[in-house]
């Protein structure tokens, strides 16, 4: 009776030991999927933050050019430049800010845009091939 007893305890003893280190195992799992997930979290914040917004703005902003007016427009855009300044939507801003001044002119209160028509395209010029004599031996 008394080994028995004794085996009983010694085999609680060790499964007891090996319960904990398996604890200790899952907490340390667990912790580090933890530390994977804030950083998982924070790199979808900041791509959010750099990224979307910033592409979601100019998206507007070009999406309602035609109904708005040039000065409207370029102001928008330099809403954008300030609120987003390390953006690669601040560069395509820059661009779309010269080509709405370059094309100012074709404005009006009245009639909103109405910009030119592309010009036709004009005949091409048939392209003249020259003759190639060929000789026999080769």
């Amino acid at each position: 009776m008394k080994n028995v007893f004794a085996t009983i305890i010694t085999f609680l003893i060790f499964t007891s030991c090996n319960d904990s280190r398996k604890l200790k195992d899952l907490e340390s799992r667990i912790s580090n999927i933890e530390n994977q997930n804030k950083i998982l979290s924070d790199s979808l914040k900041s791509l959010n933050a750099e990224f979307l917004k910033p592409f979601k703005a100019y998206e507007k902003i070009v999406l309602f050019e035609f109904k708005n007016s040039p000065n409207e427009i370029i102001s928008d855009y330099e809403y954008l430049i300030k609120d987003y300044p390390n953006s690669f939507w601040k560069h395509e801003a820059k661009k779309r800010i010269e080509n709405i001044k370059k094309r100012k002119n074709y404005w009006t209160e009245k009639d909103g845009w109405k910009l030119p028509k592309k010009p036709e395209k004009t005949e091409l010029i048939k392209i003249i091939e020259p003759m190639v004599i060929s000789c026999p031996g080769c």
